[in-house]
């Protein structure tokens, strides 16, 4: 097992250099931008020093302080390092569905070879060590152990380690454990659509509502005396939950090293036995879990019968038929993905919350605002649907995946190409604007109707300017990704990410200041309507001349596009 685990931990370390090192398929460019998207955890690392550092001299002075006074109560240090400890758990669970890691169950193909399953998945645990949410911990309960024996607590600090070591692999059972269920889970291709639309999507709406509601709710009410009701939970409640928290394994481990320290190795003992068992259960389900996955197919779900002749068949007025058909594939995609339809419905929820507390009558107070709250509401509204498309609409290329080549293939041109899918992303971020703006509209219904038009007008200029900065970093950067992953799976690359949002912010830039001259400086709004489509007018040329080098740039990324797009995302 030994050899096998080893040639593992090599073929890891080669696949991270031969990613860096030059091969002749790939230019400097390609060589450059694979070489950020991997040295980006160990940046990571870099950045979680400082943490690391104040984690291991809290362990140290939590042990030192715990071996000067065994028999009183528990020093204040000792008290943080159990509840971090207590979050290390809760992390260790939720961690891999909010970062998972980078396709660690997929040994399938292994199977072929003379390994056994618990070889591939001992394989598959050592790698959870990597994780951040148990790099972060390993420090503390390092240096738990020294700063006893710095205080003369020697058996002590026997124990103590004995207890670190059963913990972190109990930490790394359960990070594993909850990788491998969250792999099957997503097998099903509907059911991992509806738990990465939940995770990316609902969830942080549903948290955000409850501290509106209680924010707006204190406005304009006199202080009350609090009315106290104390109930208690009935006594057998209080025990059995006790009795389970104390069964947490960082509970196990507390109680290990401070009994430990005071002399009582009968508990001490015990406690060693619970992490023992813990470590037992943990990984005992987490293999057959495991065995679980190796032995169901690779995916399942119902195969979609929508007929799309009609669809295809249809054209987009101003595009070719081509042109149109990329636009159409561009819009259908973010359609059927869950990365897709958390951009299309994440700022119509956004909308949705203020809405319902707006109408609770919890006090969302304007000011000097109140009567053009709409147009403010429905300003920001449509400006966050245009930002939501960033992590599709610059690496909109790669998205397609195979799908490129088979672009590539059609007799269409560069011009047909770029342009039908600028107007498929134009598609995705117009469409939840309108419906934002209808309900700001319904909200709040202040202002006049030039007003209101003066919106999609200022959206259409910016996101003229947009496309061909985002269609040139989309060239420059592409990315393989799945659009069905929860996480950064679906990002796109960290360098166009970034100089999106800066090209963002350039784009908006002009329509905002067209609209504080004519509102602020001039006092003439009237004026804003024209100004605005004049300047989207000008936004237009300017479009149409940018694109003519983009349209350069990816000629001369062809072959580069279509292999990284058929590669496997990381």
């Amino acid at each position: 097992m030994y050899r096998t685990l080893r040639a593992f931990a090599w073929l890891r370390w080669r696949l991270f250099v031969n990613s860096l090192e030059k091969t002749g398929s790939r230019d400097t460019l390609e060589r450059f931008s694979i070489a950020i998207e991997q040295l980006g955890p160990l940046m990571a690392a870099v950045i979680m020093v400082p943490s690391t550092l104040a984690l291991s001299v809290v362990g140290a002075a939590a042990g030192y302080a715990l071996a000067r006074a065994p028999s009183g109560a528990p020093p204040i240090l000792f008290e943080v390092a159990r509840y971090l400890l207590l979050a290390a758990i809760a992390l260790c669970v939720v961690g891999p569905l909010m970062l998972p890691a980078a396709d660690r169950t997929n040994p399938v193909r292994l199977l072929l070879l003379p390994i056994s399953r618990v070889t591939l998945y001992v394989a598959q645990v050592a790698s959870a060590l990597s994780d951040p949410w148990i790099l972060v911990f390993l420090p503390l309960m390092a240096c738990l152990p020294l700063g006893l024996v710095a205080g003369a607590a020697f058996g002590s600090a026997l124990v103590t380690l004995l207890a670190g070591a059963a913990f972190v692999t109990v930490l790394v059972g359960v990070s594993a454990l909850s990788s491998s269920l969250l792999h099957l889970i997503m097998r099903d291709r509907r059911r991992g659509e509806l738990l990465a639309l939940l995770f990316i999507l609902i969830v942080p709406m549903l948290s955000m509502l409850p501290g509106l509601l209680d924010m707006g709710g204190r406005r304009g009410r006199a202080p009350r005396e609090p009315v106290r009701h104390e109930r208690r939970a009935p006594a057998w409640v209080a025990a059995a939950g006790t009795r389970a928290f104390s069964l947490l394994p960082s509970e196990l481990y507390v109680t290990a090293t401070r009994s430990a320290s005071r002399g009582e190795p009968a508990r001490a003992g015990a406690a060693l036995t619970g992490l023992a068992l813990a470590v037992a259960g943990v990984h005992g389900l987490g293999l057959l879990v495991f065995v679980r996955i190796l032995g169901s197919p690779g995916s399942s779900g119902t195969r979609r019968t929508t007929p799309t002749r009609e669809v295809w068949g249809r054209t987009v007025p101003g595009l070719s038929s081509g042109a149109s058909a990329v636009a159409l594939a561009q819009y259908r995609l973010a359609l059927r993905t869950p990365r897709g339809r958390q951009i299309l419905l994440s700022p119509i929820i956004m909308l949705g919350v203020i809405g319902v507390v707006m109408r609770s009558g919890a006090g969302v107070n304007l000011g000097r605002f109140a009567p053009s709250g709409g147009l403010i509401l429905g300003s920001l509204a449509a400006f966050v649907c245009l930002l939501a498309i960033l992590p599709i609409a610059m690496n909109q290329f790669a998205i397609d995946r195979a799908g490129i080549t088979l672009a590539f293939l059609a007799p269409l041109t560069d011009r047909e190409y770029l342009d039908g899918k600028a107007v498929g992303n134009a598609l995705i971020a117009f469409s939840p604007a309108l419906v934002c703006l209808g309900g700001a509209f319904v909200l709040r219904p202040g202002g006049s109707a030039a007003m209101w038009l003066s919106i999609p007008a200022a959206l259409a200029g910016t996101y003229l300017l947009l496309s061909p900065a985002a269609a040139l970093l989309s060239a420059l950067f592409p990315r393989a990704v799945d659009l069905n992953s929860i996480g950064r799976r679906s990002n796109a690359h960290g360098v166009a990410g970034l100089l999106g949002m800066l090209s963002f912010l350039l784009s908006a830039a002009p329509p905002l200041l067209i609209a504080l001259m004519a509102t602020r400086l001039f006092d003439r709004s009237w004026l804003l309507l024209p100004l605005l489509l004049a300047w989207a007018g000008i936004a237009y040329g300017l479009n149409r001349a940018l694109f003519v080098p983009v349209r350069a740039v990816f000629a001369g990324r062809r072959e580069n596009l279509a292999m990284m797009a058929t590669a496997k995302s990381a």
